[in-house]
Protein backbone atom coordinates (compact mmCIF):
# COMPACT_ATOMS: atom_id res chain seq x y z
CA UNK A 1 0.00 0.00 0.00
CA UNK A 2 2.71 2.52 0.93
CA UNK A 3 4.29 1.24 -2.23
CA UNK A 4 1.41 2.18 -4.24
CA UNK A 5 0.99 5.88 -2.47
CA UNK A 6 4.69 6.74 -3.22
CA UNK A 7 4.95 5.61 -6.87
CA UNK A 8 1.78 7.85 -7.55
CA UNK A 9 3.25 10.68 -5.48
CA UNK A 10 6.38 10.17 -7.48
CA UNK A 11 4.58 10.19 -10.70
CA UNK A 12 2.79 13.20 -9.52
CA UNK A 13 5.80 14.94 -8.58
CA UNK A 14 7.85 14.12 -12.30
CA UNK A 15 4.39 15.28 -14.18
CA UNK A 16 4.99 18.31 -12.22
CA UNK A 17 8.32 19.22 -13.68
CA UNK A 18 7.12 18.75 -17.22
CA UNK A 19 5.25 22.16 -18.30
CA UNK A 20 4.32 23.84 -21.15
CA UNK A 21 6.98 25.91 -20.83
CA UNK A 22 8.73 23.48 -21.07
CA UNK A 23 7.43 21.94 -24.30
CA UNK A 24 7.76 25.21 -26.09
CA UNK A 25 11.45 25.98 -24.89
CA UNK A 26 12.44 22.38 -26.43
CA UNK A 27 10.35 22.67 -29.28
CA UNK A 28 11.72 25.77 -29.76
CA UNK A 29 15.26 24.31 -30.18
CA UNK A 30 14.68 23.21 -33.26
CA UNK A 31 14.07 26.87 -35.45
CA UNK A 32 16.48 27.16 -37.66
CA UNK A 33 17.55 23.32 -37.38
CA UNK A 34 17.59 21.22 -40.97
CA UNK A 35 13.87 18.98 -41.44
CA UNK A 36 17.02 16.27 -41.57
CA UNK A 37 17.19 16.75 -37.59
CA UNK A 38 13.07 16.37 -37.25
CA UNK A 39 13.31 13.24 -39.17
CA UNK A 40 15.97 11.78 -36.80
CA UNK A 41 15.03 12.63 -33.81
CA UNK A 42 11.02 12.49 -33.85
CA UNK A 43 10.42 10.21 -36.79
CA UNK A 44 8.40 10.84 -39.79
CA UNK A 45 5.51 13.10 -39.32
CA UNK A 46 1.80 12.03 -39.80
CA UNK A 47 1.54 14.46 -42.74
CA UNK A 48 2.76 16.89 -44.63
CA UNK A 49 1.16 20.00 -46.27
CA UNK A 50 2.53 22.39 -48.85
CA UNK A 51 1.85 26.45 -48.07
CA UNK A 52 1.06 28.52 -51.13
CA UNK A 53 4.64 30.25 -50.48
CA UNK A 54 6.13 26.29 -51.02
CA UNK A 55 7.24 25.79 -47.70
CA UNK A 56 5.69 22.68 -46.26
CA UNK A 57 3.85 21.98 -42.83
CA UNK A 58 5.35 18.67 -40.86
CA UNK A 59 2.56 17.68 -38.51
CA UNK A 60 3.59 15.66 -35.34
CA UNK A 61 0.94 13.91 -33.33
CA UNK A 62 1.30 12.19 -30.07
CA UNK A 63 -1.39 10.59 -28.02
CA UNK A 64 -0.24 8.69 -24.42
CA UNK A 65 -2.89 6.61 -22.50
CA UNK A 66 -2.34 7.15 -19.13
CA UNK A 67 -4.04 5.62 -15.57
CA UNK A 68 -3.65 5.34 -12.09
CA UNK A 69 -4.73 1.95 -10.21
CA UNK A 70 -7.42 1.67 -7.09
CA UNK A 71 -6.21 1.75 -4.17
CA UNK A 72 -7.55 1.87 -0.70
CA UNK A 73 -7.20 5.30 1.29
CA UNK A 74 -6.89 5.87 4.80
CA UNK A 75 -9.24 8.29 6.36
CA UNK A 76 -9.24 9.36 10.05
CA UNK A 77 -12.89 9.44 11.23
CA UNK A 78 -14.17 10.29 14.47
CA UNK A 79 -17.34 9.74 16.37
CA UNK A 80 -18.99 10.28 19.89
CA UNK A 81 -20.13 7.73 22.13
CA UNK A 82 -22.62 7.50 25.40
CA UNK A 83 -22.70 5.38 26.98
CA UNK A 84 -23.90 4.31 31.28
CA UNK A 85 -21.25 3.20 34.13
CA UNK A 86 -22.34 0.59 36.76
CA UNK A 87 -23.76 3.70 38.88
CA UNK A 88 -26.13 4.94 35.85
CA UNK A 89 -24.02 7.91 35.08
CA UNK A 90 -24.33 8.95 30.92
CA UNK A 91 -20.43 9.65 30.13
CA UNK A 92 -19.31 10.37 26.51
CA UNK A 93 -16.58 10.24 24.81
CA UNK A 94 -14.91 10.81 21.40
CA UNK A 95 -13.08 7.46 19.70
CA UNK A 96 -10.57 7.89 16.35
CA UNK A 97 -10.42 5.31 14.11
CA UNK A 98 -9.35 4.38 10.73
CA UNK A 99 -11.77 4.01 7.85
CA UNK A 100 -11.05 3.57 4.29
CA UNK A 101 -12.02 4.37 0.91
CA UNK A 102 -11.67 2.98 -2.01
CA UNK A 103 -10.23 4.71 -4.77
CA UNK A 104 -11.67 3.61 -8.20
CA UNK A 105 -8.78 3.40 -10.74
CA UNK A 106 -8.63 6.17 -13.07
CA UNK A 107 -7.55 6.21 -17.07
CA UNK A 108 -7.33 9.23 -19.31
CA UNK A 109 -5.61 10.84 -22.68
CA UNK A 110 -3.25 13.41 -23.04
CA UNK A 111 -2.67 14.66 -26.97
CA UNK A 112 -0.12 16.84 -28.07
CA UNK A 113 -0.44 18.31 -32.12
CA UNK A 114 2.80 19.88 -33.14
CA UNK A 115 3.05 21.65 -36.25
CA UNK A 116 6.57 22.75 -37.82
CA UNK A 117 7.16 25.26 -40.88
CA UNK A 118 9.83 24.07 -42.95
CA UNK A 119 10.77 26.42 -46.01
CA UNK A 120 12.00 25.38 -49.09
CA UNK A 121 15.66 25.22 -48.41
CA UNK A 122 14.49 22.62 -45.72
CA UNK A 123 15.01 24.45 -42.56
CA UNK A 124 12.40 24.90 -39.45
CA UNK A 125 11.68 28.20 -39.48
CA UNK A 126 8.50 28.76 -36.95
CA UNK A 127 6.38 26.13 -35.05
CA UNK A 128 2.51 25.70 -32.83
CA UNK A 129 1.58 23.51 -30.63
CA UNK A 130 -1.92 22.48 -28.80
CA UNK A 131 -3.11 19.83 -26.78
CA UNK A 132 -2.42 18.55 -22.57
CA UNK A 133 -0.06 16.40 -23.86
CA UNK A 134 2.29 19.27 -24.50
CA UNK A 135 4.68 19.21 -21.92
CA UNK A 136 8.65 18.54 -21.22
CA UNK A 137 10.82 19.36 -18.67
CA UNK A 138 11.73 23.37 -18.61
CA UNK A 139 15.27 23.84 -19.89
CA UNK A 140 17.80 25.48 -16.95
CA UNK A 141 18.66 28.55 -19.23
CA UNK A 142 21.07 29.51 -15.91
CA UNK A 143 23.51 26.72 -16.75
Amino acid sequence: MRTLILITATAGLLAACATTEGYRQRTASYIGAHGDTLLVEMGPPVMQDTLSDGSEVWTYYREEEHSSGGYNRPVTRTRTVQYRDEDGEVHTRTESYTDYVYEPPRYWTSECETRFIIDQAGFVTDFRFEGNGCVAPEIDETS
